[in-house]
């Protein structure tokens, strides 16, 4: 399994890196992903080639519809816009440069411990969704203990951050602004309202157009400076929780047998 590994490490680094430009920049860039496949390819050649020599391919075929299932699948969440392609590209490459675990996790083996039960790519995805679902429990907890004060739902959804500052901050605005005879005047944005306006394609004030087009909203950052904070939803994107799932994945194992284990007697 050491080409697998090799490949687990090389994508780790380059995930690690990719977080770092895509919470910096907002942007991934394409080029980061090239010493990734340029080293990947090679190992995945060495990987297949060592298990038809060592005669275990009947029991790594399983692995190979899985490989272009998740492909596939991955492909079409970008498709219908329902992954950045960041997200899409980081997915397909743990797909194809890592199908199955190089090392057994701390926890062993998903189930049987046998092809096609130790896919690490559904591993990896499991682990960074409830890692994302965990997310805004971290975010209560973090209000509640720097003392941020809004009403229930918003401490679980967003944090304030300071208005001169927010362009580059990463998340969408919660509040509404006025300024009425020099007073200004400020409140939520209703969850709900913000939800209808969001899917029907409505103008939600993200950080990334503060940033990228300043003359544009020239009058909301003079307010949100005015107001010296802001509410914005937590904007983590999902490379972080993928690249987390992923190393937790390599090393923990899988959280689905972790939840399965608890309902089994």
């Amino acid at each position: 399994m050491l080409p697998l590994l090799i490949n687990a490490i090389v994508l780790l680094v380059t995930l690690l890196y990719g977080c770092r430009e895509d919470i910096r920049e907002r942007a991934v860039p394409v080029v980061m992903w090239y010493p990734a496949v340029a080293i990947g390819i090679p190992m995945l050649i060495w990987f297949w080639y060592s298990v038809i020599t060592s005669g275990s391919l009947p029991y790594m075929m399983p692995l190979i519809p899985l490989i272009l299932f998740f492909v596939v699948a991955f492909y079409l969440f970008t498709r219908f816009h329902l992954m950045g392609m960041a997200d899409t590209k980081a997915l397909i490459l743990i797909t194809v440069l890592v199908p199955c675990f190089p090392f057994g996790p701390l926890t062993g083996y998903p189930l049987f411990g046998f092809p096609p039960y130790v896919f690490l790519p559904f591993s990896a995805l499991f682990n960074a969704v409830v890692l994302n679902l965990l997310l805004p429990v971290a975010f209560f907890i973090m209000n509640l203990v720097k003392g941020n004060k809004a009403p229930l739902p918003y401490l679980f959804l967003g944090y304030p951050v300071k208005g001169e500052t927010i362009a580059d901050e990463f998340g969408i605005v919660m509040e509404h602004f006025e300024e009425t005879d020099g007073n200004l005047s400020r409140s939520f944005i209703p969850v709900g309202a913000a939800i209808r306006d969001m899917l029907a394609g409505g103008k939600r004030v993200y950080t990334k157009s503060l940033k990228e087009n300043p003359n544009q909203y020239k009058k909301e950052l003079e307010l949100y400076k005015k107001a010296g904070t802001v509410w914005i939803s937590y904007g983590v994107p999902f490379l972080i929780p993928i690249t987390a799932g992923f190393l937790t994945a390599l090393v923990l194992g899988d959280f689905f047998m972790a939840l399965l284990s608890l309902f089994m007697p």
